[in-house]
């Protein structure tokens, strides 16, 4: 599909003057996760990366749906009064970067009430261990909802970072509620 789309705007912009058309600078991530090395059905434990179970056993787990490769959190069948959990990527350097943003895509299946849901957060002083010490903002992110079509994914939207470059490192969180 890259190609295509690629192929499409080359295209487009040789039918145009030079003056009226350019074509946008390419962004390269600095950081990215596509979970390629996950172990289907197992506790996600990627380098790096933190699991955590505030309130109840339920930890995030590794998937794999026919060439679809992601997290996912499913309290499903445990007897705990409340699942609450945590998925902290590794320290991500954002020092003397410009246009930092973040995306990446949600999906759901059988969620039966609006209380359960994924919030992202972004720390500038976790340590790697003390997720409930560290001081965590809610990001502004459009995430799959108990209406949203199962196993449909929607894109988080494009949520600038910008404003934390000047802090080093900074540590993207997944909360599932």
């Amino acid at each position: 599909k890259t190609i295509l789309i690629l192929a499409t705007l080359l295209v487009l912009s040789s039918c145009v003057k030079d003056d009226d058309f350019s074509i946008p600078n390419l962004k390269i991530p600095f950081f990215q996760e596509e979970f390629q090395d996950v172990q289907h059905n197992t506790v996600l434990n990627l380098d790096d990366w933190t699991n955590y179970a505030q309130s109840g056993t339920t930890l995030w787990y590794e998937r794999i749906f026919f060439f679809f490769f992601y997290a996912q959190f499913n309290p499903f069948g445990t007897s705990d009064a409340s699942s609450i959990a945590w998925l902290i990527t590794p320290a991500i350097d954002v020092t003397g970067k410009s246009d930092v943003n973040l995306s990446f895509q949600s999906a759901q299946n059988f969620v039966s009430d609006d209380a359960n849901r994924v919030e992202a957060y972004v720390s500038e002083n976790f340590d790697g261990t003390n997720v409930l010490t560290a001081t965590w903002t809610l990001l502004d992110a459009n995430f799959a909802t108990k209406s949203t079509e199962a196993y449909l994914f929607v894109p988080s939207g494009e949520i600038d970072l910008s404003s934390y470059t000047s802090s080093g490192t900074i540590h993207i969180a997944f909360k599932a509620i």
